[in-house]
């Protein structure tokens, strides 16, 4: 693997879930000051900074992602609104000042627009075209302002790639990970965990998600069975590659992983009906797993109710935040679980 250095392959030990999967339950709910008049729906992924503050965009009705993308506080206060409705995808990045990133595309080229945290524009570049050009589809910001972006090249085939450029739009590196030539080969031979049919995929990459974690590193999550995040530096080079199960062996991430004080929390469907129909999945389950070794620490299920789109994780001990809209109400809140 190019630029691989001082790796390690970590996988999460098998663990008798049935037996120990623990039951998250609701312990408080805050009201939020977001309301609303129209349909919302919970446009994925949502994400959480190091100051504890979460990200959402509420789509309205209508075609492409038309709606602000919001920034509120642990109390549940609208703190900014950034317009990335021009975005085709919810694609974004949060940034360590509550400022957002986010990643476009055009016939003219690839760019970046940054804001601040008060919501307003502050600048666009243009990214470098990498030696090989792919579709933006995953972006991260780590703290020195280098900015990670992660992608799919569908003609001719389906490749993944991933490449780091500083904050000047200069591309310092472009590189394939650990596994990705594998399941490129399995698309090829219409293996059905990954193609409808034979050279037909590519939501290995499309689900996949990238974040910032608190130790500094982007952390890249491939949408696999298991799950493989790899712990990736400024410099590009990858540092760990961790393999995940989920609890109740759905396998299928769902948009949702969370680094905080070394541990590294993935959100699965609980169950799924198809491994190329996110459509037939439902429900959520979490598994645990320490960011440097790899090994399982805990399982958990939540209760009915509380298995909305995950807002923030908190560690020792373990505690979920998640968005809820509450039936017949328009009013955007947050749910804190933990375990039973």
């Amino acid at each position: 693997m190019n630029g691989l250095v001082a790796t390690a392959l970590l996988c999460a030990g098998a663990l008798p879930f049935s037996a120990q999967t623990m039951v998250l339950v609701e312990k408080t709910r805050v009201p939020t000051n977001v309301s609303f008049d129209d349909f919302r729906s919970f446009a994925l992924p949502t994400l959480c900074d190091e100051q504890g503050r979460s990200y959402v965009k509420l789509a309205k009705s209508g075609p492409g992602m038309v709606g602000p993308l919001l920034r509120l506080s642990a109390k549940g206060q609208l703190e900014a609104e950034f317009d990335t409705s021009g975005a085709i995808t919810n694609l974004y990045a949060t940034r360590p000042n509550g400022g957002v990133t986010m990643v476009y595309a055009d016939q003219t080229g690839k760019f970046v627009e940054n804001f601040a945290p008060d919501g307003n524009r502050e600048s666009a570049i243009r990214l470098e075209p990498p030696p090989l050009p792919f579709f933006p589809m995953q972006i991260a910001v780590f703290r020195s302002g280098d900015i990670l972006v992660a992608g799919l090249q569908t003609h001719p085939g389906y490749k993944a790639s991933t490449a780091v450029y500083d904050p000047t739009g200069h591309l310092i590196k472009q590189f394939a990970l650990d596994g990705d030539e594998e399941i490129e080969r399995a698309i090829k031979a219409g293996d059905p965990r990954y193609a409808s049919a034979p050279g037909r995929g590519g939501e290995w990459v499309s689900r996949s998600l990238a974040i910032t974690g608190d130790d500094g590193l982007v952390y890249l999550m491939r949408a696999t069975s298991p799950t493989t995040v790899y712990a990736i530096s400024a410099a590009g080079e990858v540092l760990r590659k961790i393999v995940v199960s989920s609890p109740l062996g759905a396998g299928l991430p769902n948009f949702g992983i969370r680094v905080v004080k070394n541990k590294l929390a993935v959100r699965f469907y609980r169950d799924c009906g198809s491994p190329l129909n996110f459509r037939s999945c439902h429900g959520a389950v979490y598994t645990v797993v320490d960011a440097t070794t790899g090994k399982t620490l805990a399982a958990y299920e939540p209760e009915d109710g509380v298995g909305g789109p995950l807002a923030c994780y908190d560690p020792d001990p373990d505690r979920f935040s998640t968005f809820d809209i509450p039936s017949g109400r328009h009013r955007l809140e947050i749910v804190e679980t933990a375990p039973k």
